[in-house]
């Protein structure tokens, strides 16, 4: 039995595989939502999402399976479908019967990253993953660094929680002198807060020298988390991702992304992107402990420095499936 009283998986975009895993002949398995999946790239370089079996009989795309003129082999027959699940080639067949399809799946590729698409309902996309890429520009930034947590036991809710929970930075982080200068806003699929904070260094290897840092978050759906942070101070911005996407019930895959806006000096750059990036691991899995270990609580007894965990969790409802009594309490 789950441990979490939410009533199914949550609709958005999930990471499936960094975009560098995926390459031009790759073909990848990946287990989210308590399935197999089978990712390779189509025509174009694009990628594409299918249910781990075949539908013919049975065989699992992903065990032999082989990307073939921008479509996907069946190691069995040698049966070929494209990426949205046709089709497109039977051997010694000439007709291809009706229903001859594999399960697809809608999927972006956006930040270094391949989402799918999960619907609790079974409906298409409601909304799109933002490309920081695409707005923010990369002239001027680091490459991508990326740390992949491969089970965790948590849920996207609670991973994202962390954002609006305010008291924890604190006593987990161990930040100091936290102020709200943009409080929580909600728009559809998007969920926005600011904050700015202040912490020792020592983690670092600079014990004493402590460093004030803005905070804006962002968080598109449950699987999907990017905070923006400058650091006044050292002149210095950097972009964080957490990709949170179900394995099954309990637990999670956590893909950690980290990029720096460079600096004048190429040596400098590069130590301070490593000892940020060091730095945003280090707070990632300093959560983990709890998470593994606590109950989740519907209705917690919230005091008021929480932050505004309320409010959180009821933009969290519309990403379930709830029928119409529940979501109307």
């Amino acid at each position: 039995m789950s441990r979490y009283p939410f009533p199914s998986y949550p609709s958005g975009w999930f990471a499936l595989a960094l975009s560098h895993e995926l390459t031009d002949d790759a073909v990848l398995t990946r287990q989210a939502f308590g399935r197999e999946l089978v990712l390779f790239r189509g025509e174009g370089g694009r990628a594409h999402v299918l249910g781990a079996y075949c539908p013919h009989m049975g065989a699992h795309l992903g065990k032999g399976g082989c990307v073939d003129r921008g479509t996907l082999r069946c190691p069995f027959h040698a049966f070929r479908f494209a990426g949205d699940g046709t089709c497109v080639e039977i051997p010694d067949v000439e007709k291809i019967p009706p229903g001859m399809k594999a399960e697809a799946f809608d999927v972006r590729e956006v930040d270094g990253a391949v989402f799918l698409w999960n619907g609790a309902r079974g409906e298409g996309p409601s909304f799109e993953p933002m490309s920081y890429f695409e707005l923010r520009g990369t002239e001027g930034w680091s490459d991508m660094s990326w740390h992949v947590w491969e089970r965790v036991a948590a849920h996207p809710q609670e991973t994202s929680e962390n954002s609006v929970d305010l008291a924890h930075f604190k006593h987990v982080h161990g930040y100091t002198d936290m102020h709200v200068i943009d409080a929580l806003d909600v728009e559809g699929s998007t969920l926005r807060i600011g904050y700015t904070m202040k912490r020792d260094l020592a983690n670092l290897g600079m014990p004493g020298q402590t460093v004030e840092s803005i905070f804006r978050v962002r968080v598109h759906g449950l699987g999907y988390s990017v905070v923006e942070v400058t650091v006044p101070q050292f002149n210095t911005e950097f972009r964080t991702y957490v990709l949170s996407t179900p394995l099954d019930r309990d637990h999670v895959i956590l893909r950690g992304g980290g990029m720096m806006k460079t600096l004048p000096d190429p040596n400098m750059s590069a130590m301070v992107e490593k000892m940020f990036f060091e730095g945003f691991v280090h707070d990632v899995e300093q959560d983990f402990a709890i998470w593994e270990n606590k109950a989740y609580f519907e209705r917690p007894l919230l005091a008021a420095s929480d932050g505004p965990i309320g409010p959180y969790r009821k933009w969290c409802r519309q990403f379930y499936a709830y029928d119409e009594a529940e979501a109307a309490e």
